[in-house]
């Protein structure tokens, strides 16, 4: 269970490693499955992870909450609505950094990453149980399909 702390904690690392080397023209570079920049990409990974902390410290807080973000619909408008579109990432990555430090910080034990909250994603969907281990995995995996993105955008890039 621990070392999906282990790997929550590289979330901020393998995102700076994926745009390495990236002007700011080339972050504004479409692809990818969602069609966003790679900058929106970039926001939007951040995003998930601020949203991924509010749940783990409702878990630890009360186990089993319910949890509703059913607000959450990043599409190309929320983009531009948050100004993910223009806003530069070194801000975001800075605190996604300090986020994932804080939040490992408090996930120090097997009992707090068994803890859960009750999940309500779509409206009138059923609520199911995520664990907080669940949600750092979860990131790490909601992060490997984005950083594929960024990778395939980066290679449109030399044709």
């Amino acid at each position: 269970m621990l070392d999906a702390v282990a790997g929550y904690m590289n979330v901020p690392a393998r995102i700076r490693r994926s745009i390495r080397g990236l002007s700011e023209d080339d972050l504004d570079r479409r692809g990818g499955s969602e069609g966003w920049s790679i900058r929106e990409t970039v926001h939007h990974l951040v995003e998930a992870n601020l949203i991924a902390s509010n749940m783990i410290i409702a878990a630890i807080a009360a186990d089993g909450y319910a949890f509703d973000w059913t607000w959450v619909n990043p599409d190309k408008g929320w983009m531009r609505r948050a100004g993910y579109d223009k806003a530069g990432v070194a801000p975001a990555l800075a605190m996604l950094r300090a986020l994932c430090a804080h939040i490992a910080g408090l996930v120090t034990s097997r009992a707090l990453l068994a803890r859960k909250i009750n999940v309500n994603d779509s409206p009138g969907a059923p609520r199911y149980a995520m664990t907080v281990d669940d949600i750092l995995r979860e990131q790490v995996n909601h992060l490997d399909g984005h950083l594929a993105d960024i990778k395939s955008t980066r290679e449109k890039r030399g044709r």
